[in-house]
């Protein structure tokens, strides 16, 4: 079982590297208080993914492993990477609709991890351009897609 593990590890690591082509470096803002936030995130994250054997039953039902066909956006894809503390935009290419979680053998919270892993990425600042868009829009008009004041509310606006 180890050489099979080395060998979807070693293909995660190729398909991370094949998708984070063009890095932005963004300004990393961190406190003390979001060191110690990002280490215990990273406990959890530690914890939940601790039990797993890698054994790939959650890919089976994973809608974005089903489209993408890359084993570094399936369950046990990011499972591997989150267990070596890689922490990358590629948790964002999760639905977190918990089908995975459904299938496991070992009823590990996987969509639990991502969001921990989420959460570590907006405290480093690395979240997605379109969710930053969408938080400053709600702070500045409280709609995530923006100030539409302007418009004619009796009519019907669409894409």
């Amino acid at each position: 079982m180890m050489a099979e593990e080395k060998k979807v590890k070693k293909k995660v690591k190729k398909d991370i590297n094949k998708m984070i082509k063009a890095k932005k470096k963004v300004k990393r803002i961190e406190t003390e208080e979001d060191i110690v936030e990002v280490k215990n995130l990273l406990e959890e994250i530690t914890d939940i993914l601790g039990p797993c054997v890698k054994c790939g039953m959650c890919k089976s039902l994973c809608p974005v492993f089903k489209v993408l066909k890359e084993e570094a956006v399936s369950p046990r894809g990011k499972a591997i990477v989150l267990s070596d503390r890689v922490i990358d935009k590629i948790v964002f290419q999760c639905t977190l609709c918990k089908a995975c979680e459904k299938k496991c053998p070992l009823n590990i919270k996987v969509c639990d991890a991502i969001r921990k892993s989420r959460e570590i990425l907006v405290l480093k600042g690395k979240e997605l351009p379109g969710n930053q868009e969408m938080m400053e829009n709600i702070r500045k008009s409280g709609n995530p897609f923006g100030d539409y004041s302007h418009l004619d509310k009796d009519k019907l606006y669409c894409c």
